[in-house]
This record gives structure tokens, C-alpha cells and sequence, in this order.
């Protein structure tokens, strides 16, 4: 059975296990929080759902466990929350420092664990998490744009009166304010006007703000998207979805990490597809590595 670590209990990480024990994955949650109290009531308000999964486990554990530090994935949800109105490239420099601490307190992980990002602002912090982990190449990475372009679809599918498993298309780019909807990945593409298109376009990148507005923070789709990841990991699936991967040349850009697709298996990113995207939407993805880089720049 492998062991995933969830590095915070909260909304976001408590979902992920939720989610995860939900589609009964062969896993042992192991439970991080600074608050015990907190990590303690969230374990045992999981485990009240076994009995409907019971391939799964979970249990708490702290900084320092021999448990912990063998885990085969860390999925690091801490950091400090979004607030109204905030965009989450403004999260950076407390982020950074909590994640520079995560890593310090973790210590010594196996060479073959993988370290997927979820903290906003994801990108850069997956960048980040890239020299403070030392890891193989493709084994650290973000949830990036699978949440975006879950957000995408189901509009999608509304819009074409589709299931949703029918429709096709991707958000590249940032999680965040300079992602974009590659429309020439989108199937039906042409039957959407260009006003609707720059509707559905502007409704996915606000659907956080809106949320975080209404009930202060997203989980059930975040929850729901790392699911899946892990769920493609375990299972060496060789699933492709779009998540943050460090770029190495990919798309003509290095030394940032961006939401992309890639092919998902046993070793985190097996491979990183590259689109044939339009030479406009090439142009938006080159901006938002630029943003991603030049806010880079501050965390050295």
C-alpha cells in the first residue's frame, strides 16, 4: 500500500483525502497539521467513511516520523490562505516561506517520492519546490491548470448540452490571472461565437475570485482534481492532464514551471505534450512565463 502525505489539514487537504478515499484508492493518508487538535477531529472525521472504502486508510502523523519521511507522495495544501479580492501571486512571500519550512522540517525524503504543489501561487512554487527538494526530473510538480480546465468543461458541456466526458480542451498557462482557454484544443471550437468564447474565458478565470468571495475558499473542485492526479499516479495510468510542470525547453521556455499537458504515471510527469497550439496562444503562454519569471526573480 503506498503512503501519501497530505502537508495540511485544512479545507483543501482535508478534501484531497476525502476525494481520494471516495474513489476507494489503495492508499494510506498520512494527515499533517501544525494544529494536532485540528489534524487529530479531521482523522477521525475521515475514517468514519472507510467502512464505504476500504481499500483506503488514513492517520495523522508529525514532522519527523519515520512514517513520514518514507511516504511515496507528499501533497503540500499549507500556506497561508487567499483572501477577498487577492490574486495569488500576492500569497507569494508568505507562501515561500512556508514552504521553504516544510521542506527543512520534512528533512531527507527517498529519491523516488514524488512532491505534487497545491499552495498558490502554484506555479512558483512548484518552481521553487524543485531546489528545495533535489529531486529526478518529473518528480515534483502542481495541480496547475486541471482545476481550470475542469472549470472550462463543464461550461463547455452546458454550452453544446454535452456530457461532460465528451467535451475536449484545455486552460494552459498560469493558475492564475494570465492563464488562458486554448481554444484551438477545444472541439466545437468553431461553433462558439467570439463573444461567447471571451464570456466563457473571463467566467473560468474569475471562478475563484467568486467562490473565495462567496464562502472564502474552493475545495471540492481542487479536492477532486488531486484525486485524480494521485489516482493516475498509483495506477501508472499514463494519463494526460495538465498540471504544473517544470519546463526544460518545452514550448520554447526553461526555467519556469506552467500548466501544460502531461502524460501521468508511476514516476509523477513521464512526459510533458507538447500542443499544436496557434502561434497567438503560443504568444499567451510566452507572457505568462514571463510574469511567472519575473516574480521568479523576487524569491532569490
Amino acid at each position: 500500500m503506498k503512503k501519501v502525505a497530505i502537508i495540511g489539514t485544512g479545507n483543501v487537504g482535508a478534501h484531497i483525502a476525502s476525494a481520494g478515499i471516495s474513489k476507494n484508492l489503495p492508499v494510506e493518508f498520512l494527515l499533517v497539521d501544525m494544529n494536532q487538535v485540528f489534524e487529530t477531529a479531521q482523522v477521525l472525521d475521515l475514517k468514519d467513511s472507510l467502512l464505504f472504502s476500504p481499500k483506503s486508510r488514513i492517520q495523522g502523523a508529525d514532522f519527523g516520523d519515520r512514517t513520514l519521511t518514507d511516504a511515496d507522495v507528499f501533497v503540500i495544501t499549507a500556506g497561508a490562505a487567499q483572501k477577498p479580492g487577492e490574486s495569488r501571486t500576492e500569497l507569494l512571500e508568505r507562501n515561500v516561506g512556508i514552504l521553504k519550512n516544510i521542506a527543512q522540517s520534512l528533512g531527507k525524503i527517498k529519491r523516488t517520492a514524488l512532491v505534487i504543489l497545491v499552495t498558490n501561487p502554484v506555479d512558483i512554487l512548484t518552481q521553487l519546490a524543485t531546489e528545495f527538494f533535489n529531486l529526478p526530473e518529473g518528480h515534483v510538480f502542481g495541480s496547475g491548470t486541471l482545476l481550470d480546465s475542469s472549470r472550462l468543461r463543464w461550461r463547455l458541456a452546458e454550452h453544446f448540452h454535452q456530457n461532460i466526458t465528451d467535451i475536449h480542451g484545455y486552460v494552459l498557462g498560469e493558475h492564475g490571472d494570465s492563464e488562458f482557454v486554448a481554444w484551438s484544443t477545444v472541439d466545437g471550437a468553431e461553433k462558439i461565437t467570439q463573444t461567447e468564447k471571451e464570456k466563457i474565458s473571463y467566467s473560468v478565470m474569475r471562478e475563484a475570485y467568486e467562490i473565495i468571495e462567496g464562502k472564502g475558499s474552493t475545495y471540492f473542485g481542487i479536492g477532486s482534481a488531486v484525486a485524480e492526479i494521485l489516482d493516475a499516479i498509483l495506477s501508472d495510468e499514463q494519463k494526460i492532464l495538465p498540471v504544473s510542470a517544470p519546463l526544460n525547453g518545452e514550448y520554447g521556455l526553461k526555467g519556469v514551471s506552467l500548466g501544460v499537458p502531461a502524460k501521468m504515471g508511476k514516476n509523477g510527469i513521464e512526459k510533458i505534450i507538447e500542443l499544436d497550439i496557434s502561434l497567438e496562444e503560443q504568444g499567451k503562454l510566452a507572457i505568462s512565463a514571463q510574469k511567472l519569471q519575473d516574480l521568479l526573480k523576487s524569491c532569490h
